[in-house]
């Protein structure tokens, strides 16, 4: 592909072909899929091979002058100074729609990419690569918006113009790419499917020394456990699992531990679920953990289960697997296409179906032993690197386009 010279543009920066948005960082997403999607690509990004050709920055701030606004790095990590909230990221959303295309169009880049959707610019001057991580709200509209009159065409309305007006979409799965298409109408060439990466350097299955005892002092016991590791919106069916759980027959051997970002409306009904199910004492919630633990708890559990029933794409299944944990999950949305033959998976979920998994993954040595070592091999495939290429190949398309 051939690259017109950079040339200034409104006299405050250099033309860029291209300029990712990393402002997720400085949000409550840093620490989420999201953050670790914008983090790993851009990392990749970062040792992409000289031959491409592209003239690549990071936005590190969606408002301001340019100056300082850029990171051609591309290793910035999110502003520390920013304390992030849920009211903070909503004034953040809020703002990149008035002001990110604007400082987008100051910097001169000839194409803008949007890693994270939400607050996308109304000013539409620069063209755009979004990624689209789902369609949730859209989708599972009964469970995520407000009940009232008109809440889904609102939604519809903003993915539409969100998605439409890009000159390409990337999907990370191709599940997601099907919604695209069902859903509002996207072209089909206009979409690429790219998958996420796994960091291969911090989710290993190789074991550090002391993490046995650092797991047996957060938890509390050194009894085998199957893991759960997530939010607690609907989808997650997290009640569903410790229904299932006591259905099984293992509690008496196996403990369930849950953990990640767990509400307290959800606990309250998790610990519900828990005493109706006959589990008290065998149900631990340990809500948010750091990373070193949260590695540990792969490395060390059982079994990892991931009974969504819906995922743009499912990427903790796939670091699950990469600390060589043996995982069940569906086959449901994205779930089957990521975890492939590596994982035992289930084609519904209901209590008796996932009661049979966890059941089955508990007595099965042998499984489990054929499920670690598959999975180790399939995760080899998902790499940042991987993602970077192709998604360096979807930023040559677009810019393609936009000069034919």
């Amino acid at each position: 592909m051939k690259l017109r010279p950079p040339v200034p543009a409104e006299g405050e920066g250099a033309m860029l072909d291209v300029l990712v948005d990393m402002t997720a960082l400085n949000t409550p997403s840093r620490e989420r899929g999201i953050g670790r999607y914008v983090k790993g690509l851009c990392r990749a990004l970062a040792e992409r091979p000289d031959a491409t050709g592209l003239s690549l920055s990071g936005l590190v701030r969606h408002r301001g002058p340019v100056s300082g606004a850029l990171d051609p790095s591309l290793q910035f990590a999110g502003d520390p100074k920013i304390v992030v909230s849920t009211l903070q990221y909503q004034r953040h959303k809020m703002e990149r729609r008035f002001f990110l295309g604007g400082l987008a169009r100051r910097t001169g880049a000839r194409l803008l990419h949007l890693p994270d959707p939400p607050g996308t610019p109304i000013d539409m001057r620069v063209p755009r690569i979004v990624t689209c991580l789902d369609l949730i709200p859209l989708v599972l509209a009964a469970d995520y918006l407000a009940p009232v009159p008109g809440a889904r065409a609102l939604q519809w309305a903003r993915d539409f113009a969100r998605y439409r007006t890009a000159r390409r979409v990337i999907a990370i799965s191709d599940a997601t790419r099907k919604d695209l298409l069902r859903h509002l109408g996207i072209a089909p060439e206009r979409v690429d499917v790219v998958h996420l990466g796994v960091d291969h350097d911090r989710f290993s299955a190789v074991e550090v020394d002391g993490e046995r005892e650092l797991l047996r002092a957060r938890l509390g016991f050194d009894a085998p456990f199957l893991l759960c590791l997530g939010a607690s919106d609907k989808r997650k069916n997290l009640p569903l699992l410790v229904r299932a759980y006591g259905r099984s027959g293992v509690a008496a051997d196996v403990k369930l531990v849950f953990a990640g970002p767990i509400s307290a409306s959800q606990r309250q009904r998790l610990e519900e679920a828990t005493a109706r199910s006959g589990v008290v004492g065998r149900v631990h919630i340990l809500g948010y953990i750091e990373d070193a633990l949260l590695v540990a708890l792969f490395r060390h559990c059982l079994a990892y289960v991931f009974p969504s029933s819906y995922e743009g794409f499912g990427l903790p299944i796939l670091e699950a697997m990469a600390c060589g944990a043996p995982t069940l999950t569906s086959t449901l949305s994205a779930l089957g296409e990521v975890a492939g033959d590596a994982a035992l998976t289930l084609p519904a979920l209901n209590e008796e179906l996932l009661g049979a998994g966890i059941a089955r993954i508990v007595s099965d040595t042998a499984l489990r032993v054929s499920l670690r070592e598959r999975g180790l091999e399939h995760v080899k495939t998902f790499t940042w690197a991987r993602c970077a290429e192709q998604t360096l190949a979807c930023y040559a398309r677009a810019l393609e386009e936009g000069s034919s």
